[in-house]
């Protein structure tokens, strides 16, 4: 099997588009992205148990260890790649000797090549916590960073109970989006893309081609009709995903105009603000941010 060690890995703060994203590219034929997954950091601690794969023991500790291992709350790392244990472990057998990250490359190519595409994708938003390590261990690989307004992510987080207030939604999405940022700089345009939602959900065809083609792969009309297969790549907590299942529609842009009070923009700006600014997204009250954030600093 030919492993392709240039992944492309989707981040950004939840509730940012990452699924919608997911979705969309999934109607390529030649990118395949599975679940999200969750596993690459916590179980590279293990490599001195997995050694160089060679040994049947070396494969069925890393198996059981991503039956084991929580991707989200309700699902398991080994879930997402669909395949069967003894499918799994040849897998694994065909590469040895190999180093943990060309195993776990492995299982993801496999899940690919199941699917009869050449390419894999991961998609797990809270990679975006450890873009610098992931650059490191996968050095060719690429990073879509999904953007989003933090006022309509806070919205989001706290309608799926994800955070108690809109202070700590806003910190959340403040935190996660100055470490992609930050670190996607410094990796340069070559490796690192933003892609902001309100421009995939208002400028779709565009969006998506100019994506597909930083990305190296052929842009198809068939990606705007992901909504028809939505159910396809969803399998859990399907009420925070429902609007995927309908098609593209540039009015969930700035929802938060309408559905926030004026004291809970304040708040999310106070805490966000700046970042906001340098995003350029427009602040409801620039001058009034300025003295708030003279007084925190």
């Amino acid at each position: 099997m030919c492993i392709t060690y240039e992944p492309i890995f989707i981040v950004g703060c939840e509730r940012s588009g990452t699924t919608l994203l997911r979705i969309i590219l999934n109607q390529s034929s030649e990118l395949h992205i599975p679940g999200e997954s969750w596993f690459l950091k916590e179980l590279s601690a293990h490599q001195d148990i997995y050694g160089d794969f060679s040994q049947p023991y070396q494969r069925w500790f890393f198996i059981r260890d991503l039956q084991l291992n929580h991707a989200t709350k309700d699902t398991y790392s080994f879930d997402i790649f669909e395949l069967t244990l003894s499918e799994a472990e040849e897998t694994l057998k065909q590469v040895a000797p190999t180093d943990f990250f060309g195993a776990a490359a492995s299982l993801f190519q496999a899940s690919a090549h199941k699917h009869s595409k050449p390419y894999w994708a991961d998609k797990t938003p809270r990679h975006v916590t450890q873009l610098d390590w992931l650059a490191q261990v996968y050095p060719k690989a690429k990073f879509v960073h999904v953007l989003r307004d933090g006022r309509d992510v806070a919205l989001s987080l706290m309608k799926a109970g994800w955070e108690k207030n809109m202070k700590s939604a806003a910190l959340r999405w403040q935190q996660r989006v100055s470490t992609g940022t930050t670190v996607g700089s410094q990796l340069g345009n070559e490796r690192y893309y933003e892609l902001k939602y309100e421009d995939l959900v208002t400028q779709p065809e565009l969006s998506l081609q100019s994506l597909c083609a930083w990305l190296g792969i052929k842009y198809s009309s068939d990606m705007l009709q992901h909504h028809t297969k939505t159910k396809e790549h969803i399998n859990r907590d399907w009420h925070l995903h429902a609007m995927v299942a309908e098609p593209i529609n540039g009015s969930r842009a700035f929802a938060w105009k309408k559905k926030l009070t004026r004291i809970q923009v304040a708040e999310i700006e106070y805490v966000a603000g700046a970042l906001l600014d340098k995003l350029n997204y427009e602040l409801t009250s620039p001058k009034l941010f300025r003295v708030f954030s003279r007084v925190a600093s």
